[in-house]
């Protein structure tokens, strides 16, 4: 209180003062950089955690899989020298097996190829006898069955299309069922699978008695659906 009252000059204040401001504003400079710094590592932190997402989100084109497993399940389509080398391949073989439903039963009856003049089919083993170039009877253990009223055989329509043929079976009284031309004559039934080609008809006949229907009226048509045109012929 006494120096308040001293009229005299006082050296301490200005040197107080000058310090004191001097530390304030290194306070505030030194506050200011460490708040700045920390704001940019946060900022930098951010931005690496935001590339960082982005390129787990985004796979490089060179990396992917999801192209190569769409092209490894796209079904590449057969050129005609491949169907050609995999329709002789299942036709040089001279057995196969031909499944039939009897009584509620699954049974299996092996076939053997039969090479014709211009065609191949198969026929079950044991069941046939031959009494003409492209005919044959159902026999059992060398016997003729049912009469002979069963029996197969192959017509080639040379020079005519499909629906020539077509009009010449209904002139003779055949109807088209599903995909056989069918008529009944007394007890037998007779029907004709028509193979359509490049001007070229070939039709599987088949005959049996009615009482045979889920026999031999069942085993047919499996043997009709073995009928091709061999390949030397096309």
């Amino acid at each position: 209180m006494r120096k308040i009252f001293i009229k005299g000059a006082k050296k301490n204040g200005i040197f107080i003062l000058i310090c004191t401001a001097v530390f304030t504003i290194s306070i505030g400079t030194m506050t200011g950089c460490s708040m700045t710094k920390e704001n940019a590592e946060a900022v930098s932190d951010q931005s690496d955690q935001s590339d960082q997402s982005e390129s787990e989100n985004i796979l490089p084109v060179e990396d992917s899989t999801a192209d190569d497993a769409i092209l490894e399940n796209t079904p590449v389509p057969e050129t005609s020298e491949e169907k050609v080398e995999k329709t002789e391949k299942e036709y040089t073989e001279d057995k196969m097996v031909l499944k039939i439903m009897r009584e509620g039963e699954m049974e299996e009856m092996p076939a053997t190829l039969f090479a014709g003049e211009g065609y191949v089919i198969y026929l079950t083993d044991g069941d046939w006898q031959q009494h003409a170039t492209d005919a044959w009877t159902a026999a059992f253990e060398g016997k003729i069955v049912l009469n002979g009223q069963v029996q197969l055989w192959i017509t080639h329509y040379d020079d005519k299309t499909g629906d020539q043929v077509k009009e010449e079976l209904k002139s003779a009284g055949y109807t088209l069922e599903n995909s056989d031309m069918t008529r009944q004559e007394g007890e037998v039934i007779y029907k004709v699978r028509l193979n359509e080609f490049e001007n070229d008809v070939w039709g599987v006949n088949y005959c049996y008695p009615i009482e045979a229907e889920e026999g031999w009226g069942a085993l047919l048509p499996l043997i009709a659906d073995t009928f091709a045109v061999s390949m030397d012929d096309q």
